[in-house]
């Protein structure tokens, strides 16, 4: 039996630890600037000289005079070209192009850094000779895609310039292909085709090609493999080399069987070749990782009959109540910051309104995640896109809410109405669109003077090989990504597979799987990413050697660069700070508009020109 005196300090303790406990709430709930965008970057019409820069095709070849240049042998406005003016834009050279070795040679122009050719067909005859000259004084050569093994093996001098010792087969089956640690971030991986039905659909790399084996005086970074019984009786050195580089002289020839070269992949292999072939290298980037929920939240409880079939609860409720939960339960795991692209209805049709009591909820819970509110411009059934865009601004202002979104999702046929729209009351804050990848754009770009466009990278849900290649690559050369989950088949599921569990099982083992080899990057919101895109973009920058103090000059301050050495250690460095990514590269935060960085005292050092 509990005494009165007992009793009503239980009581007393009670009561206190109710207030306590209610107290914290309230203060935390008005300390919770909820309906205040944090991440949200002004809009400002900084892109005009970018683009143009972009947009300029140099045809004048007098005015190659510098070194830091690319020349494109080939068709420029072809997939090849298009991604090496696309690189040549990110890390700050001049492009130029010609249809021929002999217009190059007509025009008497300076010897370039790089010359790109876009297939060994421009490597014949006396162009051949020319190719040999220019390698001998310095040139970095690259064979974008080799074509034709017939007219290869039929030329012997070209066999040698390649460093190609045979020609073993003009077509062969590979099981997958290996990459070698060195040319991308990210380490050695094998894209090797699974055994299990399930996961077959992973392997989509080119793997029908050419037999090459290489010989001495060369470095292989990719090469095919074959199934486990047919590969017993071949050496590794004998595999199909896929991407190897033929060291001669001052110079350096790089050569790539494959379409590697043809899409968002280029840019880090390139500078990956550059690297190869010089002492260090160093070169700008965006460095931002980003988590695009797309059509997600949503406010209105459309297709509910399948939704209580299927969750027993309603379109807000599986929302509210079994999805966000698992969300936030997998961003904690992979310290990455959320985008959720609201879509406040799907079909403006049906009569059936959002309800602005779950925006207040879901503003709150952002603001304590550290996430970002973005808009979603699609949608199911409305009469046209600015109709949508109407009755979510209604939707909006109705809510009686303050928060300024900065960033909208859209696919891609529809940026060009959007931002046709940009400056409506509900979008004229946008300062950035993130869209589906796709080879028409540039993972990151300006959609016009003064909105960005950053390209998602990888979908959560749908892992491929190429697509961990190309993110591999994009993430050497930008440190940059943008995942997207793109949540509308939950609500509107066309198949027994858009069930959460089974969404949220893939997610979750993809993200936690493939991006973590990257987490020296900062994870950002599309807001928080989009001012370091402008950044990138608007940046050029030099940079010079002396013994072993590597000088970097920036024309912005707070930009970040990559350094990648072979074997050299940075030991000091001033005007800035440094993180080690991993073996041999650095990444560099330019806090002053120059940096200094001490390496180790080189002893023999590496210059790949001098091999």
């Amino acid at each position: 039996m509990v005494s009165k005196r007992k009793f009503f300090s239980i009581v007393i303790m009670m009561v206190v630890l109710l207030f306590l406990t209610q107290f914290s709430m309230v203060l935390r709930d008005q300390a919770n600037q909820y309906d205040a965008n944090a991440s949200l970057s002004e809009r400002k019409a900084d892109g005009k000289e970018v683009i143009e820069q972009s947009e300029a095709e140099r045809k004048d070849l007098s005015l190659l005079i510098s070194e830091k240049s690319v020349l494109f042998i080939g068709d420029v406005s072809g997939a090849m070209g298009t991604e090496v003016k696309r690189w040549a834009d990110y890390v700050k050279w001049d492009m130029f192009s010609v249809k021929s070795i002999d217009e190059y040679i007509q025009s008497k122009a300076h010897l370039p850094e790089m010359i790109i050719l876009e297939s060994e067909k421009y490597a014949q005859g006396e162009d051949l000779d020319c190719l040999e000259r220019f390698q001998k004084r310095g040139a970095i050569i690259v064979f974008g895609c080799l074509e034709d093994p017939t007219l290869i093996e039929n030329n012997e001098e070209l066999m040698q310039f390649l460093g190609i010792s045979k020609v073993v087969s003009e077509k062969v089956k590979l099981n997958g292909v290996k990459l070698f640690e060195g040319l991308l971030l990210g380490g050695e991986q094998i894209y090797e085709t699974p055994v299990k039905d399930d996961e077959k659909d992973r392997q989509d790399l080119t793997l029908d090609v050419p037999w090459y084996q290489v010989g001495s005086g060369t470095k292989t970074y990719m090469v095919g493999m074959f199934k486990e019984e047919t590969s017993r009786d071949i050496k590794n050195e004998d595999l199909p080399t896929l991407i190897w580089r033929n060291g001669m002289y001052r110079g350096s020839i790089f050569a790539v069987v494959g379409d590697y070269l043809k899409d968002g992949t280029a840019s880090g292999i390139l500078d990956g070749m550059l690297t190869e072939a010089s002492e260090y290298s160093i070169y700008p980037i965006v460095n931002a990782q980003n988590l695009s929920m797309v059509n997600f939240p949503g406010f209105a409880d459309e297709n509910n009959a399948e939704m209580m079939e299927l969750y027993s609860q309603s379109v807000t409720g599986v929302g509210r109540d079994v999805i966000w939960p698992t969300l936030i339960s997998i961003v904690e795991h992979s310290d990455l910051k959320m985008t959720c692209f609201i879509q406040p209805q799907a079909d403006y049709k049906d009569g059936i309104e959002p309800d602005s009591e779950f925006l207040e909820f879901y503003l709150k819970q952002f603001k304590e995640q550290s996430a970002e509110a973005g808009l979603s411009m699609e949608y199911k059934s409305a009469d046209s896109l600015e109709e949508k865009v109407d009755r979510d601004g209604e939707f909006f202002a109705d809510a009686d809410s303050d928060y300024r979104y900065g960033a909208a999702f859209a696919e891609e046929r529809d940026l060009t109405d959007v931002l046709n729209l940009s400056e409506i009351k509900l979008l004229k804050n946008v300062s950035t669109l993130i869209c589906e990848y796709t080879e028409k754009h540039p993972v990151v770009s300006y959609a016009s003077d003064s909105i960005t466009l950053q390209s998602v990278v990888g979908d959560g849900m749908h892992y491929t090989y190429s697509a961990d290649l190309r993110m591999r690559s994009i993430q050497s050369a930008l440190g940059y990504t943008n995942i997207m989950l793109n949540l509308q088949d939950i609500f509107w599921p066309q198949n027994e597979k858009d069930r959460w569990e089974i969404m949220e099982r893939r997610f979750a083992s993809n993200l936690l799987t493939y991006w973590n080899k990257f987490n020296c990057f900062t994870a950002t919101t599309l807001s928080e990413s989009d001012r370091r895109v402008r950044t990138f973009l608007n940046v050029d920058y030099t940079e010079s050697r002396e013994e072993n103090v590597i000088t970097l000059n920036t024309t912005k301050a707070d930009s970040w660069f990559i350094l990648r050495t072979h074997g050299e250690k940075i030991e000091d460095i001033e005007g800035g700070s440094q993180t080690k990514i991993e073996k041999d590269a650095y990444l560099i935060h330019a806090e002053d508009h120059t940096v200094r960085i001490q390496v180790d005292e080189p002893g023999l050092s590496y210059d790949s020109r001098h091999q």
